[in-house]
């Protein structure tokens, strides 16, 4: 209890001077209250007894925090460059930590709107206006958001923003960044990453070469493949949705188009060939399913042309039957 009443005194004080306080002693209270979490979820994992104590002083900590965002954000008794509002995006950042480590992710997508009603009647300065380091982290967050919500474009924007504006040398910022902006980029522009970043970031090529060659060769089986291995791992770090996505998009497109490539560039397929294509790479589907897959793949654009049913045949334009 000491922490929270010392942390509401000092975020009483009018001055910015009192911000680096402010962040030490947020983040002094975010980090003990993980610590006492995990002491307490110990001794009930240990304690035959029934036990009543919760593991919730994170929730807490997030509470109090949560009161001194609003301290700074409300901040009206001094000038502006004197202003305790140069404290919002750290603040903030920090209560994204917390968020996502209790998983109350709607918490987070609250702060950010809290935080865009303020900005749009000027209250406070631009994110460009404060120090590097919080904006970073700001904008990292703010990727993963709307990542999440499947706001590619938006999440591009963030990222990108964040990694531009990440230290050189802090290289493991730049691969927390990058383990989402990697699939963004491949998913909305396939774009993929030269061989620098694979010897930059091992990490990263641990994870995504393999899933990245087999999507650029239309290899579903080896992309199933890796995907299943590395299932627990984006299942946690909220990716498996957009690499089930980028196969969709990508992958399954990528391997039709070979079949094609493979018919001589002939603009009439039948549906077996693409069935057959998809035999070979060990997908065992049937004739109604691939039509399913065309028909899907010709709304979404990545593909152009009309299935005849009649014939069972796909009918493919002339003009760049599978846009870049």
């Amino acid at each position: 209890m000491l922490i929270p009443r010392l942390l509401n005194r000092v975020a009483e004080r009018t001055d910015r001077w009192i911000l680096p306080v402010i962040y030490t002693v947020t983040e002094e209270l975010r980090i003990i209250a993980m610590e006492a979490d995990h002491h307490i979820k110990e001794r009930i994992l240990k304690s035959s007894a029934s036990n009543s104590e919760k593991a919730n002083k994170l929730e807490e900590a997030a509470r109090t925090i949560n009161r001194t965002l609003t301290v700074c954000l409300n901040d009206r008794n001094t000038p502006l460059p004197k202003s305790r509002k140069w404290g919002v995006y750290f603040i903030i950042s920090l209560l994204f930590k917390v968020y996502f480590k209790l998983g109350t992710i709607s918490l987070a997508t609250s702060v950010v709107r809290v935080l865009n009603a303020s900005s749009t009647v000027g209250d406070i300065p631009s994110v460009e206006e404060y120090p590097k380091a919080h904006m970073v982290t700001f904008k990292y967050y703010v990727g993963i958001l709307a990542f999440m919500d499947e706001e590619y474009e938006k999440a591009e924007e963030h990222l990108q923003a964040a990694l531009n504006k990440c230290h050189k040398k802090a290289i493991r910022n730049q691969e927390l960044i990058l383990q989402y902006l990697l699939p963004t980029n491949l998913l909305l522009h396939r774009r993929y990453p030269q061989r620098a970043v694979w010897h930059n970031f091992p990490r990263l090529q641990t994870i995504y070469e393999d899933l990245f060659t087999a999507s650029k060769r239309g290899d579903m089986r080896s992309y199933e493949a890796a995907l299943a291995a590395r299932e627990r791992l984006f299942v946690t770090r909220r990716l498996y949705l957009t690499m089930l996505k980028i196969r969709t998009k990508i992958v399954r497109p990528r391997l039709f188009e070979q079949v094609y490539l493979a018919s001589d560039k002939s603009t009439r397929v039948p549906v077996s060939a693409f069935r057959k294509g998809l035999e070979f790479v060990g997908i065992d589907v049937d004739d109604d399913q691939v039509e399913c897959w065309a028909a899907v793949m010709i709304y979404q654009g990545q593909m152009k042309g009309y299935i005849s049913r009649e014939r069972k045949t796909i009918v493919l334009s002339n003009n760049e039957p599978f846009p870049k």
